[in-house]
């Protein structure tokens, strides 16, 4: 199961989604379908089974980029090509032969928050009922 959530903090905020190869392999499928289509999409509606306590939404770009806090829900603004390049990052944590790892994604936008995507780096019952 996809899981993801906003991880706020005084010095370093973070976006943290987790799975196992299966679920990020689901969010890089979703994103390079946004890439080919960029129009608004909720991240937990377009994932089976994906679960947060936040919304988010996958949005294209305008003159911001990056994930944002829209002040209660997010926003990653992305433009089609960016969507590509993270789909590809992501895909390189779903071979079954890799049992963790992560990436931090960050476009490079001026108060944009970085977002964390990990494969077996915490325990399956994290962002659902641990904090």
């Amino acid at each position: 199961m996809l899981r993801f959530e906003y991880m706020p903090s005084d010095f370093h905020p973070l976006f943290l989604f987790l799975g196992e190869g299966p679920d990020l392999a689901a969010l890089a499928k979703l994103l390079r379908r946004f890439a080919e289509h960029p129009r608004p999409v909720a991240v937990r509606e377009c994932i089976p089974g994906a679960t947060s306590r936040d919304a988010l939404m996958l949005t294209p770009a305008d003159n911001e980029f990056g994930m944002r806090d829209l002040g209660g829900s997010f926003a990653w603004k992305l433009t089609d090509w960016q969507a590509e390049r993270i789909a590809e990052r992501i895909e390189l944590l779903t071979p079954p032969e890799n049992k963790s790892g992560s990436e931090i994604l960050e476009i490079g936008s001026d108060g944009e928050i970085p977002v964390k995507v990990s494969r077996g780096e915490f325990t399956d019952d994290f962002l659902i009922s641990r904090r």
